[in-house]
């Protein structure tokens, strides 16, 4: 008898040593616990500010928590106007500045998943544009695996 007493005591020891009476219940794999999940992205997108016959560009960048932040491309000749890029530029959105029928294009690039580049070239009316021809304006960087889409 007193070796069923002296085990039941190890045994409540035990128990009560590794919380084993008062553990919750675990959820089952893919389950939430409530809070919503929030992914990372970042949307692209270009911002005009008209300056009489010219116009400063910027690069807008909108986190998921909706943080913007704005980096400065410079002042472009004519009127800007986005513009949905040419299929063969791979880019995600661009801006057309025209003066003419000439003028300057600006291209945001994803690149290697951490990296937005800014690309511009020059246009002339009636002859197709160069994708070689292309001149990094800026390169800005955003966090490794962070979805990058076209903002608004």
């Amino acid at each position: 008898m007193t070796r069923l007493a002296i085990a039941s005591v190890l045994v409540v020891v035990l128990l009560a040593a590794c919380g084993g009476g008062s553990k919750s219940p675990t959820k089952p794999t893919g389950e939430s616990s409530g809070e919503p999940i929030i992914a990372k992205k970042i949307a692209v997108s270009f911002g005009i500010s008209p300056q009489g016959q010219m116009a400063d560009l910027y690069l807008e960048t909108t986190d998921e928590t909706g943080k913007q932040v704005s980096h400065e491309l410079g002042r472009y000749s004519g009127v800007c106007t986005k513009i949905i890029p040419a299929k063969e530029m791979n880019a995600l959105t661009a801006v057309s500045c025209n003066s003419g029928g000439n003028g300057t294009e600006l291209q945001a690039v994803a690149k290697g998943g951490d990296e937005i580049v800014v690309l511009k070239m020059g246009f002339e009316a009636g002859k197709p544009s160069d994708p070689m021809a292309r001149e990094v304006v800026t390169t800005v960087k955003v966090p490794l695996g962070v979805s990058i889409e076209v903002g608004k």
